[in-house]
């Protein structure tokens, strides 16, 4: 049963026990020459019915207030260690979350170094790797270099050759005559035969 439900009832026994009670009944009809009933005066039987209106409607309200206090008191204490035990559970969460976030910038400044120390690593191989190339380069270069010097020497020396036999032709067709020319020449030959000997 409800608080409500039992003061509704309080209250309607309280006003059918005063509806019938003599003197209010008496009051109601407009008859009050009697200051006493039953040989008490009226200012007693008054009070007398105020206890006995208190009487009843504490007896009706009294335990279903206490029970009432009581289920809220027992959810009051039942939210309280509800609150305690979100409270104990949310230290413990962030204590965690603590430790992980702590864990978490740990592995992020290990992952950054380890990051930055790979970095400069493959910058000193790339480094390395661009000198190593460079080199090479230069090395292929000279012998490139080298290789055309010597060509471009004995393009020189075959050219100059060729001018100094064309100027010695030049020469002996204008200073030789062609009797010597024709002995010279058999020399030549004949000597070419001895060596090959």
């Amino acid at each position: 049963m409800t608080p409500r439900s039992l003061l509704a009832r309080s209250l309607g026994a309280a006003i059918a026990a005063a509806a019938t009670h003599p003197l209010l009944a008496a009051a109601a009809e407009g008859g009050g020459e009697s200051a006493t009933f039953l040989g008490l005066p009226r200012w007693i039987w008054l009070w007398l019915n105020l206890l006995l209106f208190l009487g009843i409607l504490g007896y009706f309200l009294v335990p279903g207030i206490k029970q009432f206090l009581e289920t809220r008191s027992r959810e009051i204490r039942d939210s309280l260690e509800r609150a305690r035990t979100q409270e104990h559970e949310a230290r413990r969460m962030e204590a965690d979350l603590g430790g992980q976030l702590a864990a978490l910038r740990r592995e992020m400044d290990e992952l950054i170094r380890r990051t930055e120390a790979d970095a400069e690593r493959e910058r000193a191989e790339i480094l390395a790797q661009a000198e190593r190339e460079r080199e090479r380069l230069l090395q292929q270069t000279q012998q490139e270099v080298a290789l055309r010097v010597a060509q471009a020497k004995k393009e020189l020396q075959r050219h100059a050759a060729e001018l100094a036999a064309n100027l010695a032709r030049e020469r002996i067709v204008r200073d030789v005559e062609p009797a010597t020319l024709e002995r010279l020449f058999d020399q030549s030959v004949e000597r070419l035969e001895r060596d090959d000997r």
